[in-house]
Order: C-alpha cells, then structure tokens, then sequence
C-alpha cells in the first residue's frame, strides 16, 4: 500500500507540523518509508531538528502565495499518477485537491480536523470536498461534534485520531530529571509555573495573560513561584507591559524559542504546567484549542496540569486525577488551581505519575500507529463495501 500525505508544513515545531511528522512516521511504520510520501507547501523550521523516516518531497516555497499554492496543486496532481492507494490531507484546506485527485483518478482520501477552521462555516468548495472524503480525522471530541453540527459530516466517516507525541520527543520528556530548576537554566528559584505556546496575537486565547494575573494571587500564598513562559510572538510585547504592570518582571520569564532538548528541559524542570486556553466566538470566529498537545508533552514528564474546561483542551488531560480543569476565564480559578498543586506535593506527585502513564497508554507514536492500523483496515472495509 502506498500513502501521500498533503501537508501545509511539517518541518516547524507548530501543533499541525508535529500532528504531521508524527502521523507520518507512524504510517511509514505500518507500510514501510518507501511507501509513505509527503509533499509539504511551506518550509521554515529547523532542518538539523528533522530526521524523517519516510520520503519527503518538498517544499514548494517559504511563502504561502497565489502562486505556491498552484504549484502545489500541480505537483500533487502529478504525483497522483503514481496510482497511490490513500491521500492524506493535513489539513481541510488541502481537502479540495485531494478530491480534485480522487475525481480523477479514483484515489480514496482523509482529512484531518484540527479545531477552529472546522468549528464555524468554512467555504463553500471546502465544505463540499471535506463531505467527499473517505474519512474524516478531527483530532477531539469536541472538533468530532463540530463536524457533525456544523458541517453535516455523517457520523459514520468521522473517526477521532487524537494528537501524539513524536518517539525522540518523548525520550526527552521521560528521561531522568537531573536536580532542581537549575536543569533548564532557572537557578533557585523555588516553584517553577511553566507555559508553552504561540505567541502571537491570534492565538491570544491560550490565556497567558490570565496566568500572569493569577500570579499575584499566587504569590500571596506561595511567595517563591517563577512562571516560565515558552515561545514567541507579536503578542509578547503586550504580555510584557502586563507583566510590568503587575510588577512581576522578577517572577516572570520569557524565555522565547527553544530547542526541543531545551525545551524538554523546561517541561522536566517545572512544578506545575498550566495554560487556561479559551474557547470561544470572537468577530464571528472560534478560537480555541483543538485539543493541546502541550498538556499531552506535560503529562509525559510526570507533571500536573492545570487546564481548562473550554474546547479541545478538556480532552487532554483527566480532570481530578492527572490535572485540574478551570474556568480560562477566571483568574480566581486559574490561581486556586496552581495553589492547589503547589501547596499538596503528594497530590502534585501523584497527578504527574498518573499523567505520564495515561499519555504513555494513549498519546505516544506507538499508541498513534496501532489507531492508524485499525482505521486502514476499517478504511478498507468500508472500500469494499462501496465497491
């Protein structure tokens, strides 16, 4: 069997190119490296971080143009007459090639769902190739019932395939922790707080600014708490001046983008991972969280979560037993958490092992590649019936 996977990029550290690489490699698993191929639009990223195990052809540019976007139609419909068995779209905005390439060539498809672009009205022509696909992907529960009472996709085409984390990520995560903070270059600095995510202003919804205010809460209770913010954006200068204003500067770091050895760090390093990400309509689009595969990475470093109840996000961890879920829109709510956590170190530890076993058990490339096993011989079941 050979697969073609349609990818908007794959090469950065954002959640859909990790969904991707992952996804990726847990077919070229299955299949074999020969058999799985990728044809990625955009590049950027760190290369030296990139080791694929399956073939990768692309990129075909660095800016999302007019004209990248036509050439990338034209070279996967040329590479469609290689007679591949399954498309793969990464995203609903390649659905409408990949049924281009099903019209023609009679290639069944998939399409992943990740969150927003499937929660409200999407265009016209994509909505009617995502209703030919073969199956449909949504990477959560909540993207699953966005797709049935939005889009109309019949419930049977819609099978949840729920975010992994890469194999050489995870031995990141697992690895032994060394001593105290001073792993990830924090000093001692007592309770590290740590979030992980885009910094830009569209993606203003992940709630940074609520941790920031909920750490004045925090610091009455708990005096010796740093919040580690990773990642960058043009929305860092407006969390800077909110942390100027709180008088926070010297409990409050920005510590931009990292490595991934860097960032595992972080992730190991830290008592409590906390990001209370919104899901919500704003000027007539959702926001929000597909489902956070950072709580998932947090997890696999044995740590708790304070996560919200919104959206996505209330699938990535089990509230009460790995994580605590909170209202994202209430500072009050976000600080009893993190003080919950911070004061009862026996519940910290014991929410941490429990998260690292269920993210073990549910949210690993082993995990990913025995789902895609089930769905490909479903998928084929489903072919023969049609056929």
């Amino acid at each position: 069997m050979k697969a073609l996977i349609l990818a908007t990029d794959i090469y950065t550290r954002g959640g859909i190119a990790r969904y991707t690489y992952t996804f990726a490699s847990a077919l070229a698993d299955l299949l074999g490296p020969e058999n799985v191929h990728v044809l990625a639009l955009l590049g950027g990223g760190d290369p030296s971080d990139f080791h694929p195990r399956f073939r990768l052809l692309g990129p075909v540019s660095d800016r999302l143009t007019a004209g990248a976007k036509v050439e990338f139609a034209r070279k996967a419909l040329a590479l469609a007459r290689n007679k591949y068995d399954l498309i793969v779209c990464n995203h609903v905005s390649l659905a409408l090639v990949a049924a281009v390439m099903r019209f023609v060539y009679r290639t069944p498809f998939w399409v992943v769902c990740h969150g927003r672009e499937v929660w409200g009205r999407v265009p016209l022509l994509k909505r009617i190739a995502l209703r030919q696909a073969n199956l449909v992907l949504p990477i959560s529960r909540f993207t699953a019932e966005k797709l049935s009472e939005v889009q109309g996709i019949p419930r049977g085409r819609v099978s949840i395939l729920h975010n992994a984390v890469p194999s050489d990520f995870e031995r990141l995560l697992t690895a032994a922790p060394r001593t105290g903070a001073s792993e990830a270059s924090l000093g001692n600095k007592g309770s590290i707080l740590l979030s992980v995510g885009n910094l830009a202003t569209a993606h203003a919804y992940k709630g940074f600014d609520t941790v920031i205010r909920a750490l004045s809460v925090v610091l009455r209770r708990v005096p010796n708490v740093t919040y580690v913010i990773v990642g960058d954006g043009d929305d860092r200068p407006r969390l800077e001046k909110l942390t100027a204003e709180q008088q926070l500067e010297s409990h409050v770091t920005f510590a931009g983008c990292v490595s991934d050895g860097q960032l595992a760090r972080y992730y190991r390093s830290c008592d409590v991972f906390v990001l209370p990400s919104k899901a919500a309509v704003r000027n007539g689009n959702w926001e929000g969280e597909g489902f956070g595969r950072v709580y998932v990475e947090a997890a696999l470093a044995g740590k708790p979560v304070v996560g919200s109840i919104g959206g996505g996000a209330a699938e990535a961890l089990l509230d009460g037993k790995t994580g605590l879920l909170v209202d994202p829109l209430s500072v009050d709510e976000v600080a009893h958490g993190v003080i919950t956590l911070l004061g009862d170190a026996g519940l910290a530890g014991g929410m941490g092992a429990a998260g690292r076993k269920w993210a073990m058990e549910n949210f690993t490339e082993e995990a990913l590649r025995r789902r895609l096993a089930e769905l490909l011989q479903l998928d084929s079941g489903a072919e023969a019936c049609r056929s």
